[in-house]
């Protein structure tokens, strides 16, 4: 093949990769998962003032 053609068939692979991932990642339900949403606005913090002078 020439380099022309396989130029032209990256740029057109690569204009199709853009368009896939604008469709799949406009709709956010798609590849995020229920229980992520509700522990993601939980966040839990771990308080751990262990300093007894012993090695954990």
């Amino acid at each position: 093949m020439k380099k022309e053609n396989l130029k032209r068939i990256i740029q057109n692979l690569e204009s199709l990769l853009n368009e896939l991932k604008s469709e799949v990642y406009s709709d956010p339900e798609s590849f995020i998962h229920p229980w992520y949403e509700q522990t993601a606005n939980d966040p839990k913090i771990i308080n751990s003032d262990d300093d007894d002078g012993y090695a954990d």
